[in-house]
């Protein structure tokens, strides 16, 4: 069952004397910021209101994939938004951009989690020895792929205060890849041993590919059972076309499945480092995301907070896609025709946990 509590907003007077410098000035600020991380640079925008209902800095730590510091997917910039909503709930926000993206420096494809760790632990530490921007206390949110990596940053660490998860996984990342697959084609109505034949063939492509293990035998299993679903799914298909869409499909594929950036994450079990966190956590639940889905990820999490006695807070909403818009039927091809906004609700839950003083 959802746990539910007791939420009011409690503006923190005394947040204005307590972080320095910052919030004595009372006024609004939006900074563009460059941090070095070793020879690489990090630039974002950091976002002030002109009175603080919350002491602590919110770090928005992007989703799957090089995205830039407003993460903008399919036209609606996420981070911007809700940035801009946290300056108007007396909330400080830094947003940046992923590596290799917009201003920041290095190379996307090559970042591994332990990078991506490494990127927000400097970016505290930024801001607690800034002479004017100065924060000791921060609350991580991290958007789907993000949720990893707040989750696997704020174990152990004291200088966070919080973390949101934002349709976070509480599975490995080979669990969700497997999932959307078997989705995408359970929805066309293919023969069940067809679409499992592709599953097990991409599970064992990912292993081979990470461990350099038998690359050439599951390479062959792989082009075999996606000929063997493009025949289900394309009847009128030619041997020359169906060919070649296999072939493109496993240079996609290997590429893919041998990024640095992907294959950090694909056994990293997230639920193991939910079971450590003694911090509150607060997580949204789309009803409507089939990308990082409720039926998968959400009683793992819910199971690990419990082992780890800590405080957490669950939100589900029912017409929520995985960028949290309202949603007909939460399928990819719709993204792009939603309004570029959250679903009723969402940012006023987001804020009210945030600024409140006590979890109980």
């Amino acid at each position: 069952m959802i746990k539910k509590y007791c939420l009011m907003m409690l503006l923190f007077m005394s947040a204005i004397a307590q972080a320095k410098n910052v919030n004595s000035e009372s006024i609004s600020v939006e900074k563009e910021i460059s941090i070095k991380n070793n020879s690489l640079i990090i630039a974002g925008t950091l976002l002030i209101p002109d009175e603080l209902n919350s002491d602590s800095l919110v770090i928005l730590l992007t989703g799957s994939g090089p995205q830039d510091r407003n993460e903008t997917l399919d036209g609606f910039s996420v981070f911007k938004e809700i940035s801009v909503n946290l300056q108007l709930g007396g909330v400080a926000s830094f947003r940046f951009d992923d590596r290799g993206v917009g201003s920041s420096t290095g190379n996307f494809n090559a970042s591994t989690l332990d990078d991506h760790v490494s990127d927000v632990k400097k970016i505290i530490e930024f801001f607690k020895h800034h002479n004017d921007y100065n924060f000791k206390k921060f609350i991580l949110l991290g958007h789907s792929q993000g949720g990893i990596v707040a989750a696997k940053t704020a174990v152990n660490n004291n200088d966070i205060q919080k973390i949101v998860l934002m349709g976070a996984p509480s599975v490995p990342l080979v669990d969700i890849v497997l999932y959307q697959i078997r989705q995408e084609y359970m929805a066309k109505e293919v023969a069940v041993s067809a679409v499992e034949a592709l599953v097990s063939a991409h599970n064992e492509l990912m292993w081979s590919i990470s461990m350099n293990k038998k690359v050439a035998l599951k390479t062959k299993k792989f082009n075999e059972a996606t000929k063997q679903i493009l025949k289900l799914t394309n009847k009128n298909i030619t041997s020359e076309a169906l060919n070649k869409q296999v072939n493109d499909s496993y240079k996609e594929y290997e590429i893919i499945y041998s990024l640095p950036s992907l294959t950090s994450f694909l056994y990293h079990d997230s639920a193991t480092d939910y079971e450590k966190l003694d911090i509150p956590v607060l997580a949204f639940f789309g009803g409507k995301d089939y990308q990082v889905s409720i039926e998968q990820n959400k009683d793992i999490m819910e199971k690990a907070l419990l082992k780890s006695e800590t405080n957490f807070h669950f939100v589900t909403f029912d017409n929520a896609n995985h960028y949290f818009q309202k949603a007909e039927t939460g399928l990819r091809n719709e993204y792009i025709k939603l309004d570029k906004a959250f679903v009723n609700g969402f940012m006023k839950e987001l804020i009210s946990w945030i600024t409140l003083k006590q979890h109980f």
